[in-house]
């Protein structure tokens, strides 16, 4: 009986099964592409939404922070998504909070490739060469970390009058509203004293002494 019944049916249910499991697969791959449109449009409207933060809000916020200079960018379609993606790698110099290698790569949704070109309104872009200090959030659970408060956590360093100096293209007095003068180091108040408007470039050696005065930061 049970060969006669398997005989009838087996070939059939194995084919209703096999069919079954490639419609669940189907199922599920479209939720995770559903899923992760979400996020994308999560990501579009935090970029044109996301409120100015100050200084110590941007150092909370950040799982890790460093100085590093960027060495490579690698942007590819990413078969599992499907999404642009972009990997950018940093040689470090400077830990300011957490825990960091001598080098360390971030992952970025968008990007341009030879096909595709898909940007996010408000994403963070890293030139080759170029020397920064960077506070990232910690890594989601697809692998991507980027800047907080997106371009506010990133700063271009470059080498002003006096030295090294950096901006995130913020007033620096508005940023650093919440800190008291005394809290603050001697060259960096009057900077802040001398600045007749707005203060777009700030000294490095100070900026990097704040940042540690509150994480305790190596040095």
């Amino acid at each position: 009986m049970n060969k006669q019944f398997d005989g009838l049916f087996g070939d059939r249910v194995r084919g209703l099964v096999a069919a079954t499991t490639l419609r669940l697969q189907a199922i599920f791959r479209k939720s995770v592409h559903i899923a992760l449109a979400w996020a994308m449009l999560a990501a579009s409207a935090q970029a044109s939404t996301v409120l100015p933060l100050y200084l110590d809000e941007l150092v909370a916020s950040a799982a890790v922070a460093f100085q590093g200079t960027c060495t490579a960018n690698r942007t590819e379609l990413e078969p599992q998504t499907g999404f642009v993606v972009t990997y950018t790698t940093f040689t470090v110099t400077d830990v300011l909070k957490g825990t960091v290698g001598s080098t360390h790569t971030i992952k970025q949704l968008g990007g341009q490739t030879e096909k595709i070109n898909y940007r996010v309104e408000g994403g963070t872009t890293f030139a080759v060469g170029g020397d920064y200090v960077v506070f990232l959030y910690g890594v989601s659970s697809a692998g991507f970390s980027s800047p907080v408060g997106l371009s506010q956590g990133q700063f271009t360093v470059r080498q002003g009058a006096n030295g090294a100096e950096l901006s995130n293209g913020r007033d620096f007095k508005e940023m650093l509203r919440p800190y008291s003068a005394k809290s603050l180091p001697q060259g960096a108040q009057n900077k802040i004293q001398q600045a007749p408007e707005e203060l777009k470039h700030f000294g490095l050696d100070d900026f990097k002494q704040i940042v540690r005065q509150q994480t305790g930061g190596a040095k």
